[in-house]
Parts: structure tokens; sequence; C-alpha cells
């Protein structure tokens, strides 16, 4: 069954675009807009469209060219220039488009725009060649592109479904002399998609690798872009730590795995002892460095697996767990989370702060709170709310101490000075 058919899908920023839609009047409904250029490959993946309309400041906009004219082969494409813009596709050896208007367009151009593809024939069902990637193996990449990995694993399954071929992905700066590079990508480090010893290549198959090679380039830059914003998202922008969001959705999915997997689950909440006065006493500007350099220490001190955020201020919470057979009401409580928490009080006693000039190394100290799954908690909200009654009662017993709900374990050094 074809696609639906549209009229004209419109590839400019919002400005460009509201002019184009009010100069169209009442044949606006014509008109698709869409902003983001990985946005309109996926709709042209699902959709056929009369024309595609590209306005010129995309970066790459002769590889944004080239991905559409893949993904939509019958498709006619259109530049949208400012006056004297036709310098900027010739710059950039833009070969594959079939016009271009001049911005704002006049009224006949417009016009022009309106009836284009009137003409075509309504079947727009693509003619594809052999070598040539489908609509659909192009939105199956672009589905997967959320994130490196997931646009890699679609990218061998594409190819040893068009090879028979067993394929890897290896550091493309140190390939073997028995492996043959069938496509690369530019990431830290490059990675190169390989195959073990020499191989045979069908020339159907070696074209849609070629084809698959250019598409990458943007495919790469829309995962790399999504896993940026997904970073920002939940992480802390001071120091880098996951932010109290992303720890509560975290730890709530995490408490639903263990009442069905039974493992366990421990939360240290800590603060900074006396933080205010290290912010009056070295400026603000120390005060961020101090978060900043006590977060990258939990985080060197934890697990892979564990979980390191701030809360708030100079607050933060660590989620501690280990797969293991269950565990019955009564039994004695974790030990390796309080021994990573003691180990890093250690590295914290040791650490000099460049910030705290003469007194950098050995007066930060904290006091923390620990509480289990599921005996102190059964919610992300439950635990903190434990952890922070452990931890207030270790700043009454004099601070520098981790106590554990129901009962106390002291930080085993005592001997650091505070300011």
């Amino acid at each position: 069954m074809s696609k639906q058919e549209r009229n004209i899908l419109l590839l400019a920023n919002n400005g460009i675009a509201e002019r184009i839609i009010a100069q169209a009047g009442g044949a606006a409904d014509k008109i698709t807009h869409l902003q983001d250029p990985y946005d309109a490959l996926e709709e042209l993946s699902k959709r056929n469209y009369r024309a595609v309309i590209v306005w010129q400041d995309y970066p790459d906009l002769a590889g944004l060219i080239r991905a559409i004219r893949n993904v939509q082969k019958p498709t006619k494409i259109y530049a949208l220039v400012s006056p004297g813009g036709e310098a900027t596709l010739k710059l950039q050896g833009i070969d594959q488009i079939d016009d271009y208007f001049i911005f704002p367009p006049s009224k006949e151009d417009m016009n022009t725009i309106l009836s284009i593809g009137e003409e075509r024939e309504t079947s727009l069902e693509p003619p594809f060649k052999k070598g040539e990637i489908t609509p659909q193996e192009v939105a199956e990449l672009i589905e997967s592109a959320d994130t490196i990995k997931s646009l890699k694993e679609q990218v061998a399954s594409l190819v040893e479904r068009w090879t028979h071929l067993q394929v890897h992905w290896g550091d493309a700066t140190n390939i073997g002399m028995h492996s043959t590079t069938l496509l690369s990508i530019d990431t830290d480090p490059p990675q190169a998609l390989l195959a073990d010893g020499k191989v045979n290549i069908s020339p159907v198959a070696r074209d849609k690798i070629k084809s698959l090679q250019i598409l990458l380039g943007s495919l790469v830059g829309k995962a790399q872009k999504t896993e940026a914003l997904h970073r920002l998202a939940i992480t802390d922008h001071l120091t880098g730590a996951y932010n109290r969001r992303y720890f509560y959705h975290f730890t709530d999915q995490l408490l639903e795995r263990a009442k069905s997997e039974r493992f366990r689950v421990t939360l240290l909440l800590y603060d900074i002892d006396n933080f205010k006065q290290y912010n009056d006493t070295y400026g603000h500007a120390a005060g961020d460095e101090i978060l900043r350099e006590t977060a990258d220490l939990m985080k060197r001190i934890t697990r892979k697996h564990d979980i390191v955020a701030r809360i708030g201020g100079d607050e933060f919470a660590v989620l501690f767990w280990d797969a293991e057979p269950p565990r019955q009401p009564g039994s004695q409580h974790p030990e390796t989370a309080y021994i990573l928490a003691d180990r890093f009080v250690k590295a914290l006693s040791n650490h000099r702060f460049s910030f705290l000039k003469s007194e950098a190394k050995g007066t930060l100290t904290i006091s923390g709170g620990l509480a289990t799954f599921p005996w102190d908690g059964q919610t992300c909200r439950e635990l903190l709310r434990h952890a922070d009654m452990a931890l207030r009662e270790a700043k009454r017993s004099g601070k520098n101490a981790i106590y554990i709900v129901g009962g106390k374990k002291s930080l085993s050094d005592k001997t650091a000075t505070k300011p």
C-alpha cells in the first residue's frame, strides 16, 4: 500500500516558515513545516511528499540534501536562499537539488512553489533499484539513532542482512591485518565495522553499504546530540553528578526491580559539615569547587553501577545495590555500602582542596545516614526520609559520622580538624 501523499515539506527556522506560510494564504494547508532536519528525515521515511524545500543555513546542507534524496527518491528538492545565496550553493557543491528560490519569494515564485509536483502521478511508491537503501531501512536507522550504541547495533544488523556476514565494531585506529573494514563512523575514538578475514561482497550489498556510509554522518550527529541533551536533562550542572529528579526516577525504578528480583538497595544521604562556614571564609567559588571535587571523589570510590546525585545545596545521595539471594527481615545490614562510604571519608581526609589554601588537606568532613530497602522504606522518598533522620542523628552526635537507621557506626578517622 502506498504511503499517504503530502504536498510540500518546508524545512526552515520558524521565522522563515512563518513568512512563507503567510504568503501561501488559503493554500497554507499544503505546507508541512519542520525545523529539525532529523525530524524531517523521519517524516519523509513515513510519508511521501511532492516536494521538499530546504532553507540554506543548515550545517552540512549538501549532506542533508543527499540524505533527503536517499530517503525519498521521487520527490523534488528545492533550496530556499537569501539574495545572493546562489554562491552558497555553488561553494558547497550542491548538485542534487532541482532548483532554488530567492527568499522572500515573489508572487510568481510563490505560485510556482504551491503548484510544485501537481503533475506527478498519484502512485508514489518509489521505484527503488537494487543497491539502494529502502525507506523502511532508513526509518529503522533514524529510529535507532537515540544513542550511538543503538545506532551501531542497527547498522551492524543491516549490514549482516545485506552481506550474510558476521560483523563487529572495532577501533578504527587499530585494525588488525586479518580484518576487512566495511564502513566507519566518526566517534571518539573512531569506530569501524569489521568482518574477519578477506570477504566477498556482492555489488548490490556494496552499493547499499556506500549509501549507508553517506547517511551515517547525519545519523551519528543526531545520536550525539540526543545523548548530550539527555545528559543535560539528568545531571547537575555544577558537579556533573546526577540531579535530584533523575535520582528519584531511577531509585523508584530500581526498587520495583528489587521487589521482584529480591536484591538489596542501600541509600546514603550525606552533606558537608560546616559548609556555610567554608563559603563565608573562602568565598562561593571555593564552595563550588568543594562541591565539584567532593562529587568527583565519591564517583571514583563507588562502583560503576552505583548512582551519585546532588540532591540540593551541599547534600548528596548515593545509591548502592548488589544482586544476591533473598535476605530475611532482621538480618545483618549490608556492609558494602558502609565500607564504600568509609573509604570515601578516608579519601576526603587525604584530599587537597586547593581553594582552602593553608588548610587544603584534612579539614573537610561529612555526616551521613544510611537506609536500606526493604526494611527502611519501599520508595525513594521513604528511604531518603529515614536516611535524613539518621543523618540528623549523626550531626547531633558531633558530626564527622555516618549513622545507619536503627544503629550507629562512627567513622574510623575522627582526627580531622574543622575550620
